[in-house]
């Protein structure tokens, strides 16, 4: 709300003044407001990424490469970092599969396949990190958008 204290008027021109003043003022409440407006969808729809990016470790592509074993079995889906040694063996469609995507990405064939709700459940429980910005192809500004993540 704004309080609008009227002056003299000495030059005749009173009522364009407070016109102009009216006018101004109901701009910029309207840029802020939607300017917030904005800025609460993108904070909204960017939530979970926020939640889990404030705790991850950044490893890059280089040191998912080095993790490409039945042992020591490590991947990247939608630009975060899995580490999935201990899920190798018990992964429905065997081993072979998770060991070809083993030490980088394997977020098209994860797609791809079509893995369940559960399954996405599951890789939750092996999130380990994520990529850098620099490396990223999806949660970036201008990204690859892949529906059901």
């Amino acid at each position: 709300m704004l309080n609008v204290r009227t002056l003299p008027d000495t030059t005749g021109n009173r009522g364009a003044d407070l016109l102009r003043v009216s006018l101004k003022v109901q701009s910029l409440s309207l840029d802020e407001s939607e300017k917030f407006v904005e800025k609460r969808k993108s904070e909204s729809s960017d939530v979970q990424d926020n939640c889990k990016s404030s705790i991850l470790k950044i490893i890059s592509l280089d040191e998912i490469a080095w993790h490409d074993t039945l042992d020591d079995c490590w991947f990247a889906i939608y630009d975060y970092v899995y580490d999935c040694t201990g899920f190798v063996k018990d992964h429905p469609g065997g081993l072979d599969v998770i060991l070809e995507y083993a030490g980088r990405d394997a977020t098209l064939s994860f797609i791809g396949t079509g893995h369940s709700k559960f399954a996405k459940q599951t890789l939750e429980k092996y999130l380990i990190g994520e990529l850098p910005l620099n490396e990223r192809i999806y949660r970036i500004p201008g990204g690859v958008k892949i529906t059901g993540f």
